[in-house]
């Protein structure tokens, strides 16, 4: 659900930049800046270039897990997990782009501001398991953008953190395996 949360982001900021700069090609990809031998990523190559920076279990979020019965008497506990995914968009493009990358990293950002939330209401074609994306800016000093560039392995270009919070997993998810308590049908609830 990770790369689906990624790729759905992707896809409405490509469909959005294309209507915006009337272009045919998607403008925003999601890949590695670095590939593992230390080369440029061909992907990523003047494009806008979002990247997953860190994942971590949302604290905060605290679901309410009703038991759900399949018919037969079973219980399925289907427990979701909130994620928090720290993300980047990146205006990778060459010198001589430059200008052109400040103008499409500002409408990334303009869009995200404007389409903080996305939820199944709204976007039908998210994912099964995934409920709702919330896409914050995340604030990075000096520092931590040093950190942060060091650790992707390659020098700096313009960017901007993002947290999405409450990747939901779990129920609906393909790879989750719900826990299924099965009551024999002679059994008495309760009693002794």
């Amino acid at each position: 659900m990770i790369n689906a949360s990624l790729q759905f982001l992707v896809s409405q900021l490509n469909q959005y930049l294309r209507r915006k700069f009337s272009v045919q090609e998607n403008i925003a990809v999601v890949s590695k800046m670095m590939d593992n031998d230390g080369r440029e990523s061909e992907s990523a190559n003047n494009k806008l270039v979002m990247f997953l920076a860190n994942v971590e279990k949302d604290s905060m979020t605290q679901a309410s897990t009703k038991p759900e019965y399949d018919g037969f008497r079973n219980i399925i506990h289907s427990k979701p997990i909130f994620l928090n995914l720290h993300i980047v968009l990146a205006a990778n493009f060459k010198a001589s782009h430059y200008e052109e990358s400040l103008k499409y990293l500002s409408r990334a950002v303009g869009f995200f501001q404007d389409h903080s939330v996305f939820d199944r209401t709204s976007f039908p074609e998210l994912a099964t398991g995934l409920e709702k994306l919330i896409v914050d800016v995340e604030n990075l000093n000096l520092q931590e953008m040093c950190n942060l560039w060091s650790l992707v392995g390659c020098k700096y270009v313009p960017s901007v953190m993002y947290k999405v919070r409450t990747v939901a997993l779990g129920s609906g998810y393909s790879y989750y395996r719900p826990y299924v308590v099965h009551v024999p049908e002679e059994a008495s609830i309760g009693a002794y």
